[in-house]
């Protein structure tokens, strides 16, 4: 398999696994190496996101999104293996999965149900998503690191995008995103 690194076909679970090694290398040992690899549904899901932003934003803003994405949760979950979260940072990471969880639900109805798309809703949702995330990212990771969350919500959050993906006739590339969301949310793994 060619790897993104060699100009071939951009793929999730590579830059997933580059990061790991990277961050890794720095603070944590082989276990947390293993524990930490990307799994398929995962890698599938990012991998079927990427194919929709692909569409509607430029290629390399697309990819760059993702990669920010997986930096992160890869970052802040060796931090929570290795116990450098507070009870208040658990407390904001459970508030910011409680509210993503509303967005991928949002997104899932809006694409099964007809003329049930609100951008303000979504945009409010990732909005208070992204205030929750910030409050532990700040606390513990670099400015930078703050600064591509934060390109990431504002990308999502972009009415354009938004009214691109749900207002109208709904693409392949996003009727398959939404079924693969449905599917690992009812088996309670988002």
């Amino acid at each position: 398999m060619v790897s993104s690194m060699d100009g071939g076909a951009w793929c999730a679970r590579d830059i997933s696994l580059r990061a790991q090694k990277k961050f890794l290398s720095r603070v944590g040992g082989t276990s947390s190496a293993r524990a930490l690899v990307l799994d398929e549904h995962a890698a599938k899901l990012l991998d079927q996101f990427l194919s929709v932003l692909r569409e509607r934003v430029e290629k390399r803003e697309a990819e760059k999104l993702v990669k920010h994405v997986i930096k992160a949760a890869v970052k802040l979950g060796v931090l929570r293996r290795h116990g450098q979260l507070s009870a208040a940072d658990e407390r904001a990471l459970a508030a910011f999965r409680s509210k993503f969880h509303t967005v991928l639900m949002a997104v899932v109805s809006f694409c099964e149900v007809e003329f049930s798309y609100d951008r303000g809703f979504l945009q409010d949702a990732l909005r208070e998503s992204h205030q929750s995330l910030k409050s532990v990212v700040e606390r513990h990771l670099s400015d930078k690191s703050v600064s591509r969350l934060a390109g990431v919500f504002g990308l999502a959050s972009r009415g354009e995008l938004l009214d691109s993906l749900f207002a109208g006739p709904l693409d392949d590339d996003v009727t398959k995103l939404a079924r693969m969301l449905r599917k690992e949310l009812d088996r309670g793994l988002l």
